[in-house]
């Protein structure tokens, strides 16, 4: 029986950022899914975990701690995995981070920060992760944007700036490689409950936090925040046979726009 165009069963996939929220979603979506998977990020208290669970799943996974600003780590990231892996069929550059400041008010380092793990990571990860993928002549490539990035941000212009960057590589990489077997696209979420997100809430009297929670919920089209999941199932669907005829694409995934006013 011909596998499934969706399946991504024994493929190897590097998530960075994969300790903690939608990063983490993914390999583990992506493990249950029968995929063998690497994680990165800063932290490896964070990842332990992680992989302990894949490795529980029966699938192979080891865990590195990366800093995406940093290219030799990235380099040694990719290289890693294919020496221990065997290959590397898709990358999902999902480290980011951000914090919520007027523009006025964001220093050269703040903004050079985010600029360099948002923007900057993703290059370094596309580019190394991009020439093992050209070597064996086929991978997938895919980026976490956001919808920061494609309506911006008020309060955090420095990420949205960095996410509509990324969008805008994918655009490019989806061009430049279109012919060499590797495919490059992109996901933009919109809210999604993270730890990160949900930290920022708690940090709130109960009162404001339930408030801004519902705020938000109320801009999204079908009134509430989006899982970690709910990310992670589409980047199957871009790590798979099933969007072979895709690249240089964006996905929004954000719930919908809001019912105009007057329409109930």
């Amino acid at each position: 029986m011909a596998a499934s165009p969706f399946s991504i069963e024994d493929k190897v996939a590097i998530v960075t950022g994969g300790g903690v929220g939608i990063g983490k979603s993914i390999a583990l979506e992506f493990a249950r899914a029968g995929a063998d998977v690497v994680i990165a990020s800063r932290k490896l208290e964070n990842l332990e975990p992680v992989t302990a669970e894949i490795q529980k799943m029966g699938r192979r996974s080891f865990c590195v701690a990366v800093d995406v600003r940093q290219e030799d780590q990235v380099k040694d990231l990719v290289a890693r995995t294919v020496k221990e892996m065997g290959r590397l069929d898709v990358m999902v550059n999902n480290a980011g981070a951000s914090f919520r400041a007027k523009v006025e008010d964001i220093s050269a380092n703040g903004w050079n920060t985010v600029v360099g793990i948002n923007l900057n990571g993703t290059f370094f990860g596309c580019k190394w992760a991009g020439k093992q993928m050209m070597d064996q002549g086929s991978g997938s490539i895919i980026n976490i944007s956001s919808i920061a990035g494609v309506y911006g941000s008020t309060m955090m212009s420095h990420y949205g700036a960095s996410k509509a960057a990324v969008i805008t590589f994918t655009r490019e990489l989806g061009m430049a490689w279109g012919r060499t077997g590797v495919r490059v696209n992109c996901i933009a979420p919109g809210p999604v409950e993270t730890e990160g997100y949900m930290g920022v809430l708690t940090k709130q009297d109960p009162a404001a936090a339930k408030k801004a929670y519902d705020t938000v919920a109320a801009r999204v089209g079908m009134g509430r925040w989006g899982k970690v999941e709910e990310i992670a199932f589409p980047c199957i669907f871009l790590a798979s046979a099933a969007s072979s005829f895709m690249t240089g694409e964006t996905i929004v995934i954000d719930g919908g726009p809001p019912p105009q006013l007057g329409e109930g």
